[in-house]
């Protein structure tokens, strides 16, 4: 049935050439049947093809067979033949495609899925129709109206190829910082007195009104053990900054305080020594040596350094914390990990390190971190401390900050101390204000930030406090804050003199 068609074909031509004979000429008939020689040809070529095809089946079946029967235990002595060959060639093959993955391999990249914002150019036009394109007209294609060009930052997800060889080295860093590294900070303070009654007063400080402050700190840091640091920083201090002309109880500069001596010799001091170590799957920090509480209790994000962030002291920390001078001391943070922290500190207040035990700062700390506001971050401290020495001066706090957008951050403060101790200065002081990160587009890492405190003085009036300054990050290690303050009756005296002052910070940190 297969060559029917093409027989009836041949039959039907071979029909029409002789019914057509006695009508053409000889040189015509003779075209024709060359055609027809063509077709048969055309046809025995067809046959051998299809002959072919009958052929590459049947293989194509007994293979299929064969394979099958390499399942069966039962074969004869020439299918277990047939079998080890097709193994020969399959484990050729397997061999061939393992040398390709092993080539793979050896040229492979491995991808990683990174973030980058990039700024792309879009057309817009006023009723919001946005195009990656400007049309050919430059008119909106929805609505007709003008087309502007704009352009925005977005964040886009990709591929990044990261080389085996890239791999391998950030491993050998990884290793490497498990050693001692080795850090430096560099502030310079620069502050102007524009007005305070208390210029002049002073025959050896007349008409001093500008001050200038630097500090330098050399930072060691070690891992003798996997979840232990040793730390140590060696601070160097010139300048004490116009408190010696105003005399605030605020402090218009925190980083001050010379350490040079009465013959004009710098000297370094240890600022900070102690050993850290995690336990209980890190959820337990304990600290030993000598130690700054300040960096553990009463912190905030948004005032608690003055080398990048507020300078006048009573932003830093709350001055009812009252915090003896760096010394020996002991420290313990447990973290829940559900958002509670409980943190005690003890610290001797003679920090010779000859009496030790005998006169003790105590304060232990509940914190709570939630995003229960603003379904944004918010910190939550609340603090309570005793005093050792002739008679104990006891004070609790609180500390918060709360971001209220992903750049906007407010926070708070307040103390307050026994007020019929003696030995206290402040019975209680409060401070609030607010940050503001990236105020402009094309200054993404700069900040600006607003703070107001008072204190009521013991035996005096309040004192109240205001900071302004604009942080610019030139770059990851270099930042120049301009800032202004104003202290309004300092030390409480009862007087109506505010002293202000414009400055300049720049803070080199490698």
């Amino acid at each position: 049935m297969k060559y029917a068609y093409y027989l009836l074909h041949l039959f039907f031509i071979i029909l029409f050439c002789n019914t057509a004979f006695a009508e053409v000429t000889d040189e015509e008939f003779e075209k024709l049947n060359q055609r027809v020689k063509g077709m048969e040809e055309t046809i025995r070529r067809l046959e051998k093809y299809l002959d072919k095809v009958e052929r590459v089946g049947t293989e194509v079946a007994r293979s299929s067979v064969e394979t099958e029967s390499t399942q069966v235990q039962d074969v004869s002595t020439r299918d277990q033949k047939d079998v080890a060959g097709v193994e020969v060639r399959a484990d050729k093959r397997m061999k061939r495609l393992e040398d390709m993955v092993y080539e793979l391999k050896d040229r492979a990249a491995l991808m990683d899925m990174t973030e980058e914002i990039r700024r792309v150019q879009e057309y817009v036009c006023r009723n919001g129709h946005v195009f990656p394109t400007m049309s050919e007209d430059k008119n909106c294609p929805i609505c007709g109206l003008k087309q502007k060009a704009r352009s925005r930052f977005k964040l886009h997800k990709f591929a990044r190829r990261e080389s085996i060889s890239e791999r391998i080295g950030a491993a050998v860093e990884e290793e490497f910082a498990k050693r001692v590294l080795v850090g430096a900070s560099g502030t310079g303070i620069f502050q102007q007195l524009i007005s305070t009654d208390r210029l002049g007063k002073s025959r050896d400080k007349r008409g001093k009104k500008s001050f200038a402050e630097g500090s330098y700190d050399l930072l060691f840091i070690a891992k003798p053990l996997l979840y232990t640091t040793f730390f140590m920083d060696l601070e160097s201090i010139g300048g004490n900054g116009p408190d010696e002309i105003v005399g605030s109880s605020s402090g218009l500069n925190d980083d001050s305080g010379s350490l040079q001596d009465d013959d004009g010799v710098d000297r370094i001091s240890v600022r900070e020594v102690w050993l850290q170590s995690f336990l209980l799957n890190e959820r337990l920090r304990l600290v030993g040596g000598k130690i700054d509480l300040t960096n553990y209790f009463d912190s905030n994000t948004v005032a608690n350094d003055e080398t990048t962030q507020f300078i006048t002291s009573a932003f830093v920390n709350n001055p009812t914390i009252e915090v003896p001078v760096n010394g020996p001391g002991l420290l313990a943070f447990f973290d829940t990990r559900r958002g509670f922290t409980f943190g005690l500190g003890l610290q001797s207040i003679d920090n010779s390190g000859t009496n030790i035990t005998d006169d003790i700062y105590g304060i232990a700390e509940i914190g709570y971190r939630s995003h229960l506001f603003f379904e944004q971050e918010g910190n939550y401290r609340l603090w309570g401390r005793t005093k050792g020495g002739m008679e104990d001066n006891n004070g609790f706090g609180v500390s918060i900050d709360q971001n209220l957008s992903t750049r906007l951050t407010a926070f708070a403060r307040y103390g307050a101390n026994e007020s019929e101790i003696d030995d206290a200065s402040i019975a209680s002081a409060w401070s609030a204000g607010l940050r503001l990160r990236s105020p402009f587009f094309s200054r993404v890492n700069d900040e600006v930030a607003f703070a107001f405190g008072m204190l009521d003085i013991v035996d005096g009036d309040e004192e109240s406090a205001v900071e302004l300054y604009y942080k610019f990050q030139v770059n990851n290690h270099f930042a120049i804050t301009p800032s202004i303050q104003a202290v309004f009756d300092p030390a409480g005296m009862g007087s109506n003199d505010t002293a202000s002052v414009i400055g300049i910070r720049t803070q080199l940190e490698f």
